[in-house]
């Protein structure tokens, strides 16, 4: 402070450059940087010969100090103390002063001149560095006050000039604070409370700001690392895990996660099993570094190296160990976590089925095997033991018996009935029927609560016994024998033949028997023949006996009856040949003819009933013909002449005696043709024109053009009989068609180029009223090939038009017919309407007239009694008169009905 006090009187002494001194040491301050020339000392009094010379060993003092007029010593430059003391003309740590010689003439003395340089703060204090890393661990005792140095600003100014208050600002400043050191460095400390990294491990936002006398800031980013130390545990997430798995789980099961704050090694976590058995390494593995536990073989529940291992029969327990790779000399301690594991019973066994037979002995039969059950019995057929050795609900198995038939009486004759939980019974409640069926199928299903399914094959194989009556196929037998035939052939002549079943297996043979005494059966195959030949007395007669069929248990009986015919005769045609004609386009079931046969056998008698039949010999005539029972023969399909004109048939007449006889004759049919179709011109492919050249007339002069115009008409008889006719029009008289369809022109039009329409008429030759159509033909006349193309656009462009008026004439003339249509109806609806109104009031009219008349009779029916009556009848009471009068509308009177 004493020396502050020093700096600044000399300042004040010195306020001026300018000082005189006459001794030969003197002593000169002068502040820094002060404007130049500046006069620092004057040597020679007034009137004074004496000179002065610079004389100071270091050359370079001379360009900052100068003597003028040999007697003044003056700064020509400014002095910078900064400067100079890098340029070592001064000291930097103290104050600095330059010594000055000066040659004194004539007296060859030398003057010394010490001058003060005074430092002013005149520079700006900085750091060297503009950001500082500094490390701390966090475990560092408060209580130490440990020093972390931090380097102080640089200020080329003397300490004593200037005085600095420092500062820490940021997010995190309050728990540091900065002190200054002995030396030049300072000192971070911290402040209350001991860092945690866990908390926070970096300060990055901190800035050391320096302000001097002058508010002027220098400023330094301070980044401070939280060194980790082993300080933490591990901690699992939660308490406990309780998982569960199937047991034919493979894989990873799940990954356990503890965290541990620390960093690094002191926070890496290794995991391990605590206290594990060595039995469940070949389970279960756990990854050490991720903490993953793995299922690497299935945790069967049936497994007799896990039975041991388990508690309430399905879960593990385990626990798991988090240990931090910390230094040994940590005091951390591992974690543990409980572990729990669910191994859920999974449904990987299918129930299984044991099946013991008891209708025939008492063994135990195989999946899809046989059992033999005699028919019409009943009683116990199998005994069904079935079990799962899974747990819980898979465990538990439901059996259900399907029969496999389509028999409803045997679908109904099994039961399944349950004796213990795993037990049941198949029971034959109703018989079996062999000759319903001859074996069925039982389906053992058992499936267990998990889904899985079972299924045992039973093959039920029902043994026949005779217990079936034979019977005949039909319930009766009928017949029939020729009296020519049983007495000309010989005694084993067939009648018939009659044929039974038994259903029963174990019948081998039926035996046929009779008991008539003219046919004779043959026992084995039912076959009836003659004993001896019959009388022709017995012609027409019908014969009935019965018979009889045997199993060797039962019997059956059945009637035969044999009618014995006479002779038969052949039916005769009346003709060799039948020919009918009929018209085309004729309905369905028309009668083409009558075909009539002979037959000399009676009518009344099978030989005499005759049945026609038509065999087609021309394709497809069978689709358009057919004949009844009666001979006549009809029409299936309408005929068309166009595409088939002749039908041609064998007829065939056949009786129905024993055997039957036929006979054959011919038949045509021919389709008349009608005029159904008119002719038409088939020259034109594709374009109806003719176009005739004028250059081949040029060339070819006097020939006349010729074309031939052909003519097709679908009627089959007139194809080629159709006649060409020329009729008048503009321009017929310059061609010529004559009957063949032959056109001919001997001179062409002169003008280029010409179209001309011609209207012709085509006539077919159909009797008795031929067709006739008429048409128009296009000719076309010009020179070449362009002009036969112009004429054809021209005349399309001429039926586009008269095409468009036609539509439009037609158009005109639908809404004229609409507009008429709307008119009628508008006044029949009008009309409608008036007379309805008026016969509605007509019929108000009558109504109110009639209730008028009504009135005025009963008005005119208690005036004239009144009128009538004597008053010498009103005293009397007893008295009444038989009779009243009334007065109509004309005022006559008239005799009324006693009153009553």
């Amino acid at each position: 402070m004493f020396s502050l006090i020093i700096y600044f009187l000399i300042i004040l002494l010195n306020s001026t450059c300018y000082c005189r001194f006459h001794s030969r040491f003197h002593h000169i301050s002068i502040n820094e940087n002060e404007i130049s020339p500046c006069h620092l000392l004057s040597f020679n009094l007034i009137n004074s010969i004496k000179s002065y010379q610079l004389v100071s060993t270091n050359v370079q003092l001379h360009k900052y100090f100068s003597i003028e007029n040999q007697t003044d010593l003056y700064a020509i430059q400014s002095l910078d103390r900064e400067y100079l003391c890098v340029e070592q003309f001064c000291s930097c740590t103290m104050q600095c002063s330059i010594q000055l010689k000066i040659l004194s003439q004539p007296e060859h003395q030398i003057i010394f001149v010490n001058i003060t340089i005074n430092d002013l703060n005149d520079n700006l204090h900085y750091f060297r560095s503009n950001e500082i890393q500094i490390h701390i661990p966090e475990n560092t005792n408060i209580q130490h006050r440990q020093c972390y140095r931090i380097p102080n600003v640089d200020d080329k100014d003397l300490p004593e000039t200037n005085q600095f208050i420092y500062e820490l600002i940021g997010n995190g400043s309050e728990k540091f604070e900065i002190d200054q050191t002995i030396g030049n460095d300072l000192c971070l400390r911290i402040k209350n409370h001991p860092l945690d990294r866990e908390e926070r491990d970096l300060y990055d936002h901190l800035w050391l700001i320096v302000t001097d006398k002058q508010q002027q800031q220098a400023k330094m980013k301070i980044n401070i690392q939280v060194l980790d130390v082993n300080d933490n545990s591990p901690k699992f997430l939660t308490n406990l895990t309780k998982i569960s798995v199937n047991e034919t789980f493979t894989g990873q099961l799940t990954c356990f996660q503890a965290y541990d704050p620390d960093e690094g090694n002191n926070g890496r976590i290794i995991y391990s099993f605590d206290h594990f058995d060595d039995k469940l390494t070949q389970f279960l593995y756990l990854n050490n570094e991720t903490g993953c536990l793995f299922i690497i073989q299935s945790l069967l529940l049936t497994s007799f190296d896990l039975i041991p291992l388990l508690q309430l029969n399905n879960h593990l327990l385990l626990t798991i160990r988090a240990q931090d790779c910390g230094s040994r000399m940590s005091s951390t301690l591992p974690a543990y976590h409980p572990l729990e594991i669910i191994i859920e019973d999974i449904n990987d066994h299918k129930p299984n089925i044991q099946v013991r037979q008891i209708i025939s002995s008492i063994d135990i039969i195989k999946n899809n095997s046989q059992i033999n059950i005699i028919e019409n019995t009943i009683g116990l057929l199998a005994m069904i033991t079935v079990d799962d050795i899974d747990q819980g609900i898979y465990g538990q198995v439901q059996l259900t018996l399907i029969v496999q038939t389509s028999i409803k009486k045997h679908r109904q004759a099994f039961q399944l009935k349950p004796t213990s939980m795993k037990h049941y019974k198949i029971e034959l409640i109703n018989p079996l029927d062999y000759e319903l069926e001859t074996s069925l199928i039982l389906f053992l299903d058992a499936i267990d609560g998990g889904g899985e399914h079972s299924r045992f094959i039973i093959n039920i194989v029902i043994d026949d016994m005779n217990d079936m009556i034979p019977h005949f196929e039909h319930e009766h037998y009928h017949f029939i024998t020729n009296i020519q035939s049983s007495s000309t052939l010989s005694d084993s002549t067939i009648v018939g033949q009659i044929h039974a079943t038994d259903p029963d297996v174990s019948t081998k043979s039926l035996i046929y028997s009779t008991n008539s005494n003219l046919f004779r059966i043959d026992s084995e195959t039912g076959q009836i023949s003659l004993i001896e030949p019959l009388s022709i007395n017995m012609t027409d007669q019908t014969i009935t006996f019965n018979v009889t069929v045997s199993d060797g248990e039962h019997i059956s009986q059945t009637y035969v009856t044999i009618s014995i015919e006479g002779l038969n005769h052949r039916p005769e045609f009346e003709k060799t040949q039948y020919f009918f004609q009929i018209n085309e386009n004729v309905p369905v079931r028309t009668v083409v003819g009558q075909i009539i046969g002979k037959d000399k056998d009676l009518p009344g008698t099978r030989r005499g009933e005759l049945t026609y039949t038509l065999r087609s010999i021309t394709p497809y005539s069978e689709f358009f013909f057919h004949t009844s029972h009666t001979g006549q023969v009809l029409v299936t399909r309408i005929p068309d002449a166009e595409q088939q004109q002749i039908h041609q048939f064998i007829i065939t007449v056949r009786d129905h005696g024993t055997p039957p006889l036929s006979s054959e004759a011919k038949l045509t049919i021919k389709v008349n043709d009608i005029n159904e179709y008119c002719p038409h011109l088939v020259n034109f492919s594709s374009e109806p024109y003719i176009f005739v050249s004028r250059q081949r007339f040029k060339k070819i002069p006097g020939e006349t053009f010729t074309y031939r115009l052909f003519a097709f008409d679908k009627d089959i008889t007139d194809q080629s009989n159709i006649t060409f006719n020329l009729l008048p029009s503009k321009y017929s008289y310059l061609f010529k068609l004559n009957s063949n369809g032959f056109l001919t022109i001997d001179d062409l039009p002169l003008k280029t180029p010409s179209i001309m329409e011609l209207d012709y008429s085509l006539t077919d030759t159909f009797f008795p009223e031929p067709c006739i159509k008429q048409d128009k033909l296009i000719i076309l006349i010009g020179d070449t090939s362009i002009d036969r193309d112009y004429l054809i656009n021209e005349y399309e462009k001429q039926l586009e038009s008269s095409q468009h008026q036609r539509s439009m004439i037609q158009r005109l003339a639908n809404n004229k017919r609409k507009k008429q249509e709307t008119i009628i109806i508008l006044l029949t609806f009008s009309l409608s309407t008036l007379i309805i109104c008026l016969g509605v009031l007509c019929l108000l009219f009558l109504l109110c007239c009639r209730k008028q008349k009504r009135r005025n009779r009963e008005r005119s029916i208690t005036t004239k009694s009144s009128s009538l009556i004597n008053p010498s009848l009103l005293d009397d009471s007893k008295q009444q008169s038989p009779h009243s009068f009334i007065t109509d509308c004309n005022g006559k009177s008239s005799l009324l009905p006693p009153l009553r």
